[in-house]
């Protein structure tokens, strides 16, 4: 991740990061409860304690968690004022659905220019994010926000920040914050996808070593092979003129692919800290917010062929709920990997220090990786849990489901064993240093 700042009351040995899966307004709501959650939880030393928002550092969000990630950048404790409002508890399905039948927009929309898509774009823009750019998005010093997309003719994942950017030759500040989250959340078929000029060749961006040491290895099934070459796909001009970008979810609709591909460009811990300029980090915390809903086994429980909607929703569903579980499966097992090489790594040079008989080298520490993950699975009630998974993917849900959603991501969250242990064992060191 590039740009990544601490906040001035957030601690810098911490590095929190956030993951807003998709859902439409189900995944929107479910996050914003989190964050309300956050923020309503103190942490730091007795008498100069502060949300546990302050300590976000990083939102990597997709489709419909691409609104409350966007919005908590640009807005930040605002959020909890109006958002709901201007978002979460409106119909905003039915709105579009009034622009395209509006006959002052058919000249438009017979145009091959303007699509659906800019449709939204316009209604977001105007509605939602008030007309803000990505350069509001860096000057507001909120947490730095990734809003992923898909490139529909590579298929792979696409992110709104300004490394990404700069592959294509383009100024991401100009770019309006609805646009990308249009992109992000502009499901195929309901929706065009959004297009960007790609200018690669334009300017001096040069491929960045750790993508040449990729390509020039001869391990080509490799995760990193595999990323480089996606990546560097970007930079192909002539192949790849215009960049056809939407939901983001169709490569992956966990929003974790950004941690995921920052932790495989990098050898170690120690490396991946110093790029971020997060040295002093000494624990990493992952909160994967996950609005996933149930898989529908009615088909399966029926001899009649399958319905054509059916048959569409499982055919994006179940891989996407596959390739979710690896994903997450992957992550954890990075982390793990780094935790230990940064205990070996630390407690290596302290016993070298010390003596390795020394009962100093005892009591040290490398980084400590904390992943906790809220779904509808871990809501502790079977009928509220059920009416969680079956909500749909759209952005027009009725006030009661919007207060169920919000209230389901607090309790979910405050109900987590490992964010209670990771909030008790904060408190247990703020008290130590406070002696």
């Amino acid at each position: 991740m590039e740009n990544v700042t601490k906040k001035t009351a957030g601690s810098n040995e911490v590095l929190l990061m956030l993951a807003f899966s998709g859902g439409g307004t189900r995944a929107a709501a479910f996050s914003y409860g989190v964050l309300q959650e956050l923020s309503e939880t103190p942490v730091g030393k007795p008498g100069l304690q502060h949300p546990l928002t302050e300590e976000i550092d990083v939102i990597t969000a997709v489709s419909g968690g691409s609104f409350t990630a966007a919005y908590y950048g640009l807005y930040g404790d605002r959020i909890f004022e109006d958002y709901e409002q201007v978002f979460l508890r409106r119909n905003v399905q039915q709105e579009l659905t009034d622009q395209l039948l509006d006959p002052f927009n058919w000249p438009r929309i017979m145009s091959p220019y303007y699509t659906r898509a800019d449709m939204a774009t316009e209604l977001y823009d105007e509605t939602i994010f008030n007309h803000a750019t990505f350069k509001d998005l860096n000057d507001a010093n909120g947490p730095f926000i990734v809003i992923n997309a898909t490139e529909m003719t590579l298929g792979t994942r696409f992110q709104f920040t300004q490394n990404y950017a700069d592959i294509i030759c383009t100024d991401l500040s100009q770019l309006p914050v609805a646009r990308a989250v249009t992109a992000s959340s502009a499901v195929p078929l309901l929706f065009s996808p959004i297009t960007i000029t790609n200018r690669a060749g334009e300017c001096d961006w040069q491929e960045p070593e750790w993508a040449t040491k990729a390509l020039a290895s001869e391990n080509r099934s490799s995760r990193l092979y595999n990323l480089a070459s996606s990546y560097m796909e970007l930079d192909n001009r002539e192949e790849h003129p215009y960049l056809h970008l939407f939901d983001g979810g169709l490569a992956d609709n966990l929003g974790l692919r950004a941690m995921l591909d920052g932790v495989l460009r990098r050898d170690d811990i120690t490396q991946a800290l110093s790029a971020i300029d997060m040295q002093q980090t000494r624990r990493v915390v992952v909160i994967l917010v996950n609005a996933e809903t149930a898989l529908d086994v009615e088909s399966s429980r029926k001899m009649q062929t399958p319905t054509f909607a059916a048959t569409l929703g499982a055919a994006t569903s179940v891989p996407l709920q596959r390739y979710s579980f690896e994903t997450v499966a992957l992550l954890k097992d990075k982390l793990k990997e780094w935790e230990k090489q940064s205990y070996d790594a630390e407690c290596g040079a302290s016993r070298a220090h010390t003596g390795a008989n020394s009962d100093a080298s005892d009591d040290c520490k490398g980084v400590e990786f904390h992943f906790i993950e809220v779904n509808f699975s871990e809501y502790p009630d079977e009928v509220e849990r059920t009416y969680l998974k079956q909500l749909p993917t759209s952005f027009a849900l009725t006030n009661e489901a919007v207060d169920r959603l919000i209230a389901a991501g607090r309790l979910v969250l405050r109900s987590n064993s490992d964010y209670q242990s990771l909030l008790e064992d904060a408190r247990v060191r703020n008290q130590e240093l406070n002696l």
